[in-house]
């Protein structure tokens, strides 16, 4: 089998939590170039129908929206559900969904930290849980990919502690599960984006001497971008080509965590 084969997608279902926006739109739209049926999903029904059309329009492929809250158990089954019941199994878990609550450690709240960690590690596990037991059950050789984030390992910015702890916790649990289901062919994997311009991080891009501090560490001299600079590796956590690469952590940072 050659290169192009290894990494194309076609026949395969990807799930894309997270996916209306930002990284995970950028990431969606990749797998779907690459071959794949993708759903995204995130709490607003609007959001994921516009990213799907999108997807649609410039790909030409299959993307769905579906709606859900997977802070909680009952909203991570039932996105699982309504994605098998409308393309017959799942072969990709990217789990991309963000929130984040910037305030200093002793402001935080029992709520905020909570609000926090519901999405960035509960909704995480949740959902590795919930796809992880339809891939068994199924036979399905599948691929999962947990997005963290460089600051699980250099803490850049301040009054951002629920965010590290759980992109932190995201890391183990992706090695956790790569080792515990490489008996049954699925494949778990981490992408640690740097500083990429979202909606999330906007507060970050908007003051200039941020900016120029980031700037300043990134060897390659330019932020990240979605569409492009994602797309490629979580083609390939999501193909063939990384049959034998699981419980890996890869940085996208332009170079950051190597200074």
């Amino acid at each position: 089998m050659g290169v192009m084969e290894l990494l194309s997608l076609k026949g395969k279902n990807a799930l894309i939590i997270g996916g209306s926006k930002g990284l995970g739109e950028g990431i969606a739209k990749g797998l779907a170039e690459a071959g794949a049926a993708v759903v995204v999903s995130s709490r607003n029904q609007a959001d994921c129908d516009k990213a799907a059309e999108m997807i649609v329009s410039s790909t030409g492929g299959t993307a769905l929206g579906i709606s859900a809250d997977i802070s909680t158990k009952e909203g991570v089954d039932g996105l699982v559900n309504a994605m098998i019941e409308k393309l017959g199994h799942i072969d990709i878990l990217v789990n991309s969904a963000g929130v984040n609550i910037r305030k200093p450690a002793i402001e935080y709240t029992v709520e905020d930290w909570d609000k926090v960690q519901d999405v960035q590690l509960k909704g995480v596990f949740l959902a590795c849980q919930a796809v992880g037991k339809h891939m068994i059950e199924k036979g399905i050789h599948g691929k999962i990919i947990n997005i963290s984030s460089i600051n699980a390992r250099v803490v850049a910015r301040p009054n951002i502690v629920s965010y590290v702890a759980a992109k932190g916790a995201v890391m183990q649990m992706t090695k956790a599960l790569a080792v515990e289901w490489a008996q049954y062919g699925i494949c778990v994997n981490a992408v640690a984006p740097g500083f990429f311009e979202t909606a999330m991080t906007k507060v970050l891009f908007e003051d200039p001497a941020t900016r120029e501090e980031m700037f300043r560490h990134i060897p390659v001299k330019r932020f990240g971008n979605a569409d492009t600079d994602l797309a490629g590796m979580a083609v390939y956590f999501a193909s063939d080509a990384s049959n034998y690469t699981t419980g890996q952590i890869i940085y996208i940072d332009g170079g950051y965590t190597s200074i």
